[in-house]
């Protein structure tokens, strides 16, 4: 999962969530969706993860609907959904 701005890591990936959300009354978990390029990057992003001991909401698995995925959590509680559709991998 390399790239030339970014050796191990997710190119020009930033995600911020807004502060004010609280005040608008939409305080539930956000979840997020990582669309990755194949098994074996979610299989490493999720080695990668739990080494640095993210916490993990659900291990990598094969979907009754084509999806490898796997969960994990901030520490405020949204959700990070890390998939790949192996759909097209006939």
């Amino acid at each position: 999962m390399e790239s030339p701005a970014s050796p191990g890591g997710i190119a020009g990936c930033s995600l911020l969530i807004p502060l004010f959300r609280k005040s608008h009354g939409n305080t539930g978990p956000v979840l997020f969706w990582l669309n990755l390029e194949s098994k074996a990057e979610v299989n490493e992003l999720f080695a990668e993860w739990k080494a640095a001991g993210a916490k993990i909401v659900s291990e990598p698995e094969d979907k009754p609907w084509k999806l490898r995925e796997f969960m994990a959590a901030d520490l405020d509680g949204n959700l990070i959904r890390v998939f790949y559709d192996f759909r097209r991998d006939a």
